[in-house]
């Protein structure tokens, strides 16, 4: 069944344009997916460097794994501190936090302000 489908396609190119340009962005989009994972082989560091030779073929420092913030030691990984560590940003107090187990009492809803969203001027 595949052999047949495979002779087919030479007259689906030709005559139907949806086919054509369909498999035309397939083939781009493997070529595309194909290059990115051969930089991801290599590294950023090969790539960056391939037209320098001898000792001039060094990476600018912080450069060498742009793209790539998880893999560095760098401040690029730096996660928010935990909620109430210490440098965590401190809650205001004037309210009383909305968690499973407290009242709502203390909240007050007021009806949203009035838009002309959707309506001709």
């Amino acid at each position: 069944m595949l052999a047949r489908w495979l002779k087919l396609v030479p007259a689906l190119f030709r005559h139907d344009p949806l086919f054509r340009y369909a498999s035309i962005a397939a083939v781009l989009a493997l070529i595309l997916f194909a290059v990115s994972i051969g930089q991801h082989v290599v590294g950023a560091v090969a790539v960056t460097g391939a037209g320098k030779t001898g000792p001039a073929a060094t990476v600018p420092e912080g450069s060498e794994r742009r793209g790539r913030a998880d893999m560095t030691g760098g401040a690029a990984t730096a996660r928010p501190p935990a909620p109430g560590s210490p440098g965590a940003p401190m809650a205001t107090t004037d309210t009383a936090p909305i968690a499973p187990g407290h009242t709502l009492d203390h909240l007050r809803v007021e009806p949203a302000s009035p838009d002309k969203f959707g309506t001709m001027p």
